[in-house]
């Protein structure tokens, strides 16, 4: 079966031999109407916290009568010199320096320089009503209220302190907002100065006049505005966790980091830290708002590289946004050390540049992933949001405080949009991982299939390699009983006329005179020389015996000295050379359990090698058999000054059949040093080879000694 898959980004596209299937891209299975729902609610909860906002002027109706509407006037003034107080503006003629504005708004942005509001209330009835003034973070805030009159002095108004400098008023009306309120009397104009400063925040504010009876149900709707922005918050949250959980991508993690540093820059600038926090004033709010403010920077700026895989598809951007988290790192410090105005103005000129490199990048890439389009739609409404708060906290071209939420109502939104894009994406993994599971299934049953066929062929060839194993092991199994048998019958037709000619050799011996000693010495020669070719049939026969089923040790319990002087013995007959056999006295006393013949053949293996590779160099000095105790062990040891092994070769030599690279020129089979090696795992020992060509080789034999009795 042959299975062809190739993966669209926008879904799967599966191609196959047999069958194509297509489906519609992952983001088109997002409705539309969850996203016209999201816009809606967003746009919803913005207009019911701008509600605070409106302003009373001579023009709106008042409970129900237009004819007895208050007028409003309003008159603003800059102070960039800060000393300028309300004695200065009553007695010394400063009224005049008022100019006229129809906001009723404050927007320097981030300055020192300090203002003032002169706002007049002429009424025809009397009626109360409620000033309220937000956003409640400004530093420093005073509040005269007082009637107009020819003399009017500093003595005639009352002062409120307000500012999160200064301890919350204990009045029951101020809370998200300083409220105070206006007692509007019938003929009589009412005027309130209103004077503001900021020390290490960004100054604007906003002054709204409703009726008191209104101020339940606008102080009900800014919660809940407030309340609904944090709740969808929160709950965006809580679903960015859950997907970390089930999919640990760190964007999922780094998108919820995010989500809660905007919830915490916005408990500072709606004022809810100074209400809970910071209730007694003082510089802890400003603290708290830029410090959050900053470090939430590092933490957006490193969800968005993360969201739209910078380093991966853009690392020039990623660099760029590297620097911009490092930049957030940078304000975090010059929060806590509450000069946030010397840095406002550049890190928010970092925060558009990074907003534009978002934006565009979520573009380029919009139809490279799954949710591409939402992801892209989310960054740019994210830089609208921006530019709008930057561009009020900043005081450019005198925006009302309304503008200064647009990154509230964009975080929102962009939160909604990115958090649906990922669910696109983890849908589209999942859809991936079904296809991927699906073809390694069917994948895996055809290798299944090839794998039965390929063991159904495996066990055919093995069951005809077990017949041939089988015949050729009887085929060795023959021959060497016949080789045994061989053996047998030259050993047995040999033995006899070997002894005969040793008799009439000891007969002619006896017959010859005593002073005949060179017939004496012919005689000796031809005796040893029988005594040669008998050993070599003995040995060959015992070597034809220990060869397949046969080769079974008879352990029994013997003295170690005994077979080494044996063999010692029967290697000088066998080898005609001579042969220097040195047994400690802790060895002469030691006993193993062994095999009698098989270790005096492995012992006459071992000197006969030594032999022939001693005589291939001409060596003319003697090999030496020895024994010893060595770590509670007995140790039989030959030892030559012959050609030795190569020490690369000393491994693989006691292997059968093999040979020494050195060797090919001296006649053997390659099976000496083998057979003594399987000799020595019989009796539970093992074989030890040191050779050096240029000095000597020693090949020791080691075996445990028996301890019984």
């Amino acid at each position: 079966m042959q299975v062809m898959t190739k993966y669209e980004l926008h879904g799967a596209r599966i191609d196959k031999a047999d069958q194509r299937v297509r489906t519609r891209p992952a983001w088109k299975r997002i409705r539309l109407s969850h996203f016209w729902w999201a816009l809606f609610v967003a746009a919803a909860i913005t207009a019911l916290w701008q509600l605070p906002g409106l302003l009373l002027t001579g023009n709106q109706a008042d409970e129900g009568s237009s004819k007895t509407a208050p007028v409003v006037h309003i008159d603003f003034l800059r102070d960039p010199t800060r000393k300028l107080m309300l004695e200065d503006i009553l007695e010394k003629g400063d009224q005049a320096r008022f100019s006229p504005t129809s906001s009723s708004s404050i927007n320097l942005g981030y300055t020192r320089d300090a203002a003032w509001l002169r706002i007049t209330i002429a009424s025809n009835g009397d009626r109360d009503i409620l000033l309220s003034l937000t956003p409640n973070f400004v530093d420093l805030v005073d509040i005269y209220v007082g009637n107009s009159g020819s003399r009017m002095s500093v003595r005639n108004f009352t002062h409120i302190a307000a500012g999160d400098h200064r301890p919350v008023p204990a009045d029951t009306l101020s809370g998200l907002a300083d409220v105070v309120p206006l007692k509007l009397a019938a003929g009589r104009t009412t005027v309130v100065y209103i004077r503001a400063a900021s020390i290490n925040s960004s100054l604007t504010l906003t002054a709204s006049l409703y009726p008191s009876s209104d101020y339940p149900v606008r102080t009900t709707i800014l919660n809940v505005a407030v309340g609904i922005w944090f709740g969808g918050m929160a709950v965006l949250l809580v679903i960015q966790l859950v997907f970390f959980h089930f999919d640990r991508k760190p964007y999922y993690a780094l998108l919820a980091f995010g989500t809660f540093m905007a919830m915490l820059v916005y408990t500072g600038t709606l004022g809810i830290s100074r209400l809970f926090l910071f209730p007694e004033g003082g510089s802890g709010n400003d603290v708290f708002t830029a410090v959050n403010s900053w470090f939430g920077l590092t933490a957006s700026t490193l969800a968005a590289a993360s969201i739209l895989e910078l380093p991966r598809t853009a690392p020039w951007i990623n660099r760029i946004f590297q620097a911009g988290a490092a930049i957030g790192i940078v304000g975090v410090g010059f929060g806590f050390a509450e000069k946030n105005l010397v840095f406002a103005d550049f890190a928010g000129a970092t925060i558009i540049v990074l907003a534009v490199l978002g934006a565009f990048q979520g573009l380029r890439t919009a139809g490279d992933v799954p949710g591409g389009r939402m992801r892209a739609t989310a960054f740019c409404i994210l830089l609208l949001g921006l530019i709008a708060t930057i561009a009020q906290r900043s005081g450019v071209g005198h925006l009302p405080n309304w503008v200064a939420q647009g990154y509230a109502l964009s975080a929102l939104i962009q939160t909604i949009l990115l958090t649906g894009a990922l669910a696109v994406r983890l849908r589209a993994a999942e859809a991936l991982n079904r296809i991927m599971q699906d073809e390694a299934l069917a994948v895996a049953r055809e290798a299944e299939k090839r794998a039965n066929r390929l063991v159904e062929e495996r066990t055919r060839e093995l069951a005809t390699a077990k017949q041939v194993a089988e015949e050729s092991l009887r085929a060795e199994l023959a021959s060497q009983e016949q080789q045994v048998r061989f053996m047998e019958v030259i050993s047995h037709q040999y033995r006899t006329p070997l002894a005969a000619i040793r008799s009439y050799v000891d007969n002619i011996g006896l017959s010859l005179p005593r002073e005949d000693e060179a017939n004496r010495r012919r005689l000796e020669r031809v005796k040893r020389g029988i005594v040669r070719l008998v050993e070599v049939l003995e040995v060959n026969l015992s070597r034809s015996r220990m060869q397949g089923p046969s080769f079974q040790p008879e352990l029994v319990r013997i003295p170690l000295a005994e077979i080494v002087k044996s063999a010692g013995a029967r290697g000088r007959d066998l080898l005609q050379h001579p042969i220097a056999v040195n047994i400690t006295p802790e060895a002469g006393r030691a006993k193993v359990r062994a095999d009698r013949d098989m270790l005096g053949i492995a012992i006459i293996n071992l000197l006969e090698n030594a032999v022939k590779f001693s005589a291939a160099i001409g060596e003319k000095s003697s090999v030496v058999l020895s024994c010893a105790i060595a770590d509670g062990c007995a140790a039989i040891a030959v030892a030559d000054r012959g050609i030795g092994i190569p020490a690369e070769e000393i491994e693989a030599i006691l292997g059968r059949f093999v040979r020494g690279s050195n060797a090919a020129s001296i006649d053997g089979s390659g099976t000496g040093l083998s057979l003594v090696s399987r000799i020595a795992a019989l009796h539970g020992g093992a074989v030890e080879i040191e050779s050096d060509p240029r000095d000597r080789t020693v090949v020791r034999l080691t075996l445990p000694i028996d301890s019984a009795g």
